[in-house]
Formats: C-alpha cells, structure tokens, sequence
C-alpha cells in the first residue's frame, strides 16, 4: 500500500510508533532519523508546520540520488504502528501497520529550504519504505547525505556564555551578572524608554517594527527618526549598506565567495549557493574551518556574542523581500550594531556621515 498526505511538524519531529510508545526512549540518533524500542522519530528542517510523507509498504524501492538524505533502521514494535504528531495525534490517510520488525527506510528533501522556520504549506517532502525483516534492531545506518539539515558542526565551535549579562559594577566598568541580579535588573528596567519619546505611526503600530526599533532607540533615539523618515528605497539601500559593514567588522569580508554576495546582493543577481537562506549562511560558518568564529564581549544588558553570526542575520535581512522596507532596515541596523558590539558608537557615526548625510548620486 503507498499512501501520500500531511503530516504535522512540531519541535523539527514526527513520529512513526505505536500510541502507547514511549518515544523518548531514544537509542541511536541520526541527522534525519532517531530510533527507541518500537518507533522512529523523523527529524524534519522546519520547526513547526506541514510536510508532505507517503507511506509505502509495498517493498517498493527509489532510487537514492532521487533524495537529499537517506537513513534506515529496524524497529520492532509490540502495538499497530501509525503515523503521530509528537503529542501523539494520529495522522489522517494513513492506515495502521500491524505490529512487528520492520526495516524504515527514511528519504527526504527540501529540509534545507527554510530550516527552523514555519510551514504554513508543506515545502518538504519525506519517504518511508516500510518492509518486514528479521535483521536486528537497534543501529541506524546513513545511505546518502548531501543536505545540511541537523549535520554536526565540523569544527569546534566557540560556546557563548549565554546565563550572564553586561552591567556596571561597582567601579562604573561593565561587568558579567546573572539575569535576577539587582545590577542586571537595573540595566533590564532602562529598556524600552524611547529616549522619553514614544513612536507614532507605523513603529508604534507594527510590534514587528517597534521591536527593533526600541533597542536602537535605546542607544540613539534621533536615529529610529532619522531612518524612519527614509523612503522605501532607501531603506533597502541602508540594510544592503549595514550587511557590506558587519562582513567588515566581522572579518567576513576577507573571504572571496562573502564578498561576492555582497555585489550579488547590490546588483540584484543570484549569490553563490551558501547565501541562499539563513539555515545555510550559518552551517558555512560553523562547517568551514578557515573562518574563525569569535566571542566578543556584549553591551550593557547583553551577552556576550558571536559577531560572524550577527553579520550573517544582518545579511539575511538585507536580502530578505518579504519583509517590509522599514522593518529590514531596522532589523539590519539592529544586528549590525550588535556586530560591533561595544564599538556600537562608531557604527552610529559611520552610518550618519557615510549614510544618512550623504547624497546618493
């Protein structure tokens, strides 16, 4: 039998077990599948959302370079199986699976597509083969890669102190405090003044704008003026010129293809491949080893931060069509000052006198 419907994606996960399976008992973990005592957990690119999954119990076989990635196990399992969601709801169109030992055949594609996003519309595909077998159970074995969806990082990757945060100690210097400490709480309560002018129009009618637009307000609140008094052009043109300053901060811009997404990016054409979402711009950086991922310290009421990170965001938002010309030039404002960290002031001037005070031609 092959059936083909949607399925429903929570946490990166959905399930094939029987209803009363424990499917946290996991004993062997791959990139695309893990496996316990009578299931499988799928693990997809998006978070949450849809995706598309035939079943087929026919003993049908597919050709390997037809998928991005292609993994196998055996499961054998005491309960009918059925396809879940991971709080266990059964999935419609698909018929139970007598109870038995199975080899799963796991396929998948498109998980790069929009990795930790939401699928309002399913943009992954996913293949079981489901065919009975007396081979043992317990092992997972990896018959084709090529996507980069759950890859472990290839190289030592720096570990950001993420539970403290920048605050003025005692001697007026900054310095590291956990989040309930009173020095902490009282950089926390300065948050979201907008210099003691609220916003109007669209910053204050759109939560998406005034998110960031109130972190940069708390550093240079004219500024949020100065940007939101841009037209749409211009905006877009000021996160294309925030992305070109954080590779430069960030020492991005030392590498050739980096730079070449940069004139992609100007002159409207189509960058080198791992600039083609956030989900790949970020396994480049944490797979390449010639790119030397850093720790800088934060600002007051921030941590510490990976300044390559915050440059690939920043380009990501500049790139971005989808999203308002006003919120991606605050956005890209927003993480282009985080590349600088504490340098943050002169970002500030660069952009008035390089920017907002120069006439384009």
């Amino acid at each position: 039998m092959t059936e083909t419907g949607t399925v429903q994606v929570s946490a990166h996960q959905f399930l094939l077990a029987g209803s009363g399976t424990d499917t946290t008992a996991v004993t062997a973990e791959g990139t695309l599948i893990w496996t316990g005592p009578g299931f499988v957990t799928i693990v997809t690119g998006i978070a949450y959302g849809t995706a598309t999954l035939t079943v087929d119990t026919n003993g049908t076989t597919t050709a390997l370079d037809e998928w991005e990635t292609v993994e196998e196990t055996v499961i054998e399992s005491p309960e009918d199986l059925q396809v879940l969601s991971v709080d266990g709801v059964v999935a419609e169109g698909y018929a139970p699976i007598r109870a038995g030992r199975y080899r799963v055949r796991a396929h998948a594609r498109g998980r790069d597509l929009d990795f930790d996003g939401v699928a309002t519309e399913p943009t992954e595909q996913y293949l079981l083969l489901i065919t009975p077998t007396t081979r043992p159970t317990g092992s997972i074995t990896r018959l084709r890669k090529t996507d980069a969806a759950h890859e472990p990082p290839a190289k030592q990757l720096p570990q950001v102190d993420y539970e403290h945060f920048y605050a003025p100690g005692p001697d007026g210097n900054l310095t590291k405090f956990t989040i309930d400490s009173p020095e902490a709480q009282a950089v926390f309560a300065l948050r979201n003044r907008w210099g003691g002018r609220r916003p109007s129009g669209r910053i204050a009618e759109d939560l998406t704008i005034s998110t960031a637009a109130s972190i940069i307000a708390d550093l240079d609140r004219d500024l949020v003026d100065e940007i939101d008094s841009l037209s749409d052009d211009r905006l877009r043109a000021l996160a294309r010129w925030c992305a070109r300053r954080a590779f430069e901060r960030s020492g991005l811009i030392e590498f050739d293809d980096f730079r070449t997404a940069l004139d992609a990016m100007d002159d409207g054409t189509t960058p080198p491949p791992d600039f083609a979402n956030d989900s790949l711009a970020i396994h480049r950086l944490q797979t390449d080893p010639a790119i030397p991922l850093t720790i800088e310290p934060g600002i007051a009421g921030a941590t510490d931060f990976v300044p390559q990170y915050e440059a690939a965001r920043t380009y990501m938002l500049a790139v971005n069509d989808d999203i308002v010309a006003i919120r991606a030039a605050l956005e890209a404002v927003r993480s282009a000052i985080a590349t600088h960290g504490r340098n943050y002031p002169e970002f500030i001037d660069r952009l008035r006198s390089e920017f907002l005070h120069h006439n384009p031609a």
